[in-house]
């Protein structure tokens, strides 16, 4: 099985009808999906030179000389692009989520779980029960929900919150809004655990996620964080939702699972992440007053702290076997402001993260985190290219556009092969309606956030 879990996830399990069952292949499925890939692959290839695609692609390159030029850049680029997918899934292969043995005595550390709200009054009661009903032993739990600002409920929840749970629970609230990086520095202060915990307001964890999710620094000295695995909540409420479900599950059971094979997890998400506390209190003061091109930075904390774990010298790991489910964007411009804010944050850390990656940093896995820094960061300009191309290819040839997208349906199919062998569900072909989202609507984010850096404003709240 792709997940081995301490206990069984139980928070949300997939509609029977949807589920792919097969009982007997279970231990198979690795060997059955290279296969299946390989078929695949062989089908996409017979499919293109039916169709001519590359015939058509030929003759349109050599119609002009500055096509002509484009040919050698683009060819060179898609090897390292195939090259790039290739050396992620082989890593990907080997990850494996680590556990504790039934018979292993473990000594819990005590766990503080920091939890910034700004008008949350619909999830925040939810999110801190599922906290307070996880299996982590109680007396080694503390939760501090900070308000930041709210002008809804959220701060009579929290408090009617605390007439539950008493003095296990500590609220802390602003009177105006102070951003979330305040909001996580003063539970930082006030905490008492060895291990922060950070989960956002809109989420509900696993009732084993924590358990799962402090076992590689137990395991490990080596580790400083560790990201948890982040699964959509209201993945049922329209079909934007249903492809962002799929989009959330490669990012993490594949993207974040094969950067945990060599310990640098790039962006430890603040939906759910654990952080050694005595590693944060090195830097806590210069990622509070972080400024980029002489701005202050107000979002992309997550991103922030896992760029300084990792210049810190340490690892930063996933486990797909602690689940928090959190809500997501249901609209296409709701969508778009949250990826502009992601990829603003993108670009800061891997600027940031390029300036020490070749020095030495950590002692040892230095090399595999500059390889796919470079296959992650030619993705976007790649992208940008063969969406230009495509678009200047239907002003010449029009009838292209549709063989070209055939093929687009193809490539995301495969692509969304990476769910399937997590999730073994069928609606991993919600991936491909989502790839030709990608290729077509989503292709000006990454300039558009690099030009307007500047720009501080979260846009979703």
């Amino acid at each position: 099985m792709f997940e081995e879990t301490l206990v069984r996830t139980d928070l949300k399990t997939p509609d029977k009808n949807l589920v792919i069952t097969i009982p007997c292949l279970k231990e198979k499925i690795d060997p059955l999906l290279i296969f299946f890939i390989i078929t695949i692959s062989s089908f996409i290839l017979i499919i293109s030179i039916k169709f001519h695609i590359f015939h058509l692609w030929a003759e349109f390159l050599r119609s002009t000389w500055i096509l002509r030029l484009s040919t050698y850049p683009l060819l060179i680029s898609a090897i390292i692009v195939i090259s790039g997918i290739i050396f992620r899934t082989i890593l990907w292969f080997h990850y494996k989520p680590m556990a504790v043995a039934p018979q292993e005595k473990v000594k819990w550390p005590i766990v503080s779980v920091i939890m910034p709200a700004l008008n949350e009054e619909e999830l925040i009661e939810s999110a801190i029960e599922s906290i307070f009903t996880c299996s982590y032993p109680k007396k080694r739990l503390e939760v501090i929900c900070i308000n930041d600002g709210s002008t809804d409920s959220t701060l009579y929840n929290m408090l009617k919150a605390k007439q539950k749970y008493g003095t296990r629970l500590e609220v802390i609230n602003f009177s105006k809004n102070l951003g979330k990086r305040k909001a996580l520095y003063t539970g930082l202060k006030k905490s008492k655990g060895d291990i922060i915990i950070t989960v956002d307001t809109d989420s509900r964890i696993d009732r084993n996620a924590i358990k799962n999710l402090v076992i590689p620094l137990i395991k490990d000295k080596n580790t400083g964080a560790v990201s948890g695995r982040v699964e959509v909540l209201n993945d049922k409420e329209n079909f934007l939702t249903r492809m962002l479900a799929i989009r959330y599950s490669i990012s993490f059971n594949f993207g974040r699972a094969y950067q945990s094979v060599y310990g640098s997890v790039f962006c430890c998400p603040g939906a759910l992440t654990a952080y050694r506390k005595h590693i944060l209190k090195r830097f806590i003061h210069e990622w509070m007053n972080q400024k980029f091109c002489n701005v202050p930075c107000t979002y992309g904390e997550d991103r922030a702290l896992t760029t300084q774990i990792l210049k810190a010298g340490y690892m930063t790991r996933f486990q797909s076997n602690a689940v928090v489910y959190t809500k997501v964007p249901s609209t296409f411009s709701k969508m778009s402001r949250m990826y502009i804010r992601w990829t603003r944050s993108y670009i800061r850390e891997s600027i940031l993260f390029a300036k020490f990656m070749f020095t030495n940093y950590r002692s040892k896995h230095r090399v595999f985190p500059v390889i796919d820094f470079f296959f992650l960061n030619l993705l976007h300009p790649f992208h940008i290219f063969s969406f230009g191309l495509a678009s200047y290819s239907f002003l010449v040839f029009p009838g292209f556009i549709l063989r070209h997208m055939a093929f687009l349906i193809f490539a995301g199919f495969l692509l969304s092969l990476y769910y399937l062998r997590s999730n073994k569900s069928i609606v991993f072909l919600y991936g491909i309606p989502y790839a030709l989202i990608t290729a077509f609507c989503l292709w000006w984010i990454v300039p558009y956030a690099a030009l307007t850096m500047k720009n501080q404003s979260w846009m979703t709240r």
